[in-house]
């Protein structure tokens, strides 16, 4: 069994469970531009389940699939390409932390 089939049964498993989110964040699938709310990240996702990161969705976008995770109030993406086997060569992995938008004005709290 590959690391892939278990995350995609674990996601499956916990979106039975807590409602499908896949479909409000599989808008966020394209690499960051400057301003957006994915900042690229050194970790792996590897690094990140073993440190207690869980899988909250996996959507499959053509080419790669691309794994949310989450702990508390951080959260991740992580893209994993698949093998071209066409051309038998693969992209990178990678993973980006959300983060508060750049362009975004602070929120005003009101009470």
């Amino acid at each position: 069994m590959t690391f892939r089939t278990v995350a995609l049964a674990a996601t499956s498993a916990a979106l039975a469970l807590a409602g499908t989110t896949a479909t409000r964040t599989a808008h966020a699938q394209a690499p960051t531009p400057s301003d957006s709310q994915w900042r690229a990240s050194s970790t792996m996702l590897a690094t990140l389940l073993q440190d207690g990161y869980r899988i909250v969705a996996v959507v499959n976008n053509g080419p790669a699939d691309t794994i949310f995770v989450q702990r508390d109030q951080s959260a991740f993406k992580c893209i994993d390409p698949q093998p071209d086997t066409k051309a038998k060569t693969s992209a990178a992995p990678g993973c980006y932390e959300l983060v508060p938008p750049t362009s975004a004005a602070p929120a005003s709290e009101s009470k």
